[in-house]
């Protein structure tokens, strides 16, 4: 069976190791609510990574009884005073970054080598605003699978 800690475990150290300069980045942390948070210390936004589901599927193939579909949630959140189109900009740009290096990952690494294939993205979007700051989200599903 997954522990899907380790999973969530390293994608969290990727993304620090990548872009942990520029955001704030938490495993499994309370969804930022508060568009102050999110633009807080000089960052360029926050990075939460949450466990999505597992699904198991029986899976007859010599020793490996199960493959498992794995959805794991990147969500990136970003904020501007100045305009919603602002803020879309630096939403967009986060959200390559962090496609930029799952992919990267996706044809090495793997996530830390607890998953076997990292097989799509599911990409939605959030729009919230607050009185004076506009604040938007991505919420960015790796679907992979491994086979145990």
């Amino acid at each position: 069976m997954i522990n899907f800690k380790n999973i969530t475990q390293a994608a969290e150290t990727l993304l620090i190791e990548n872009l942990g300069d520029d955001y704030i980045i938490e495993r499994n942390a309370v969804r930022a609510a508060d568009p102050f948070r999110v633009a807080r210390d000089g960052k360029k936004g926050w990075i939460g990574v949450y466990r999505g589901s597992l699904t198991y599927e029986a899976y007859a193939s010599g020793s490996i009884p199960w493959k498992v579909d794995i959805r794991l949630v990147v969500e990136a959140q970003v904020a501007s005073v100045e305009s919603t189109e602002d803020c879309e900009d630096k939403l967009c740009d986060a959200e390559k970054e962090i496609i930029d290096i799952l992919e990267v990952d996706r044809k090495s690494g793997k996530l830390g080598g607890y998953v076997h294939n990292i097989i799509g993205y599911e990409i939605n979007y959030e729009i919230n605003e607050d009185e004076a700051t506009y604040y938007q989200s991505v919420l960015i599903t790796i679907i992979a699978e491994v086979r145990t």
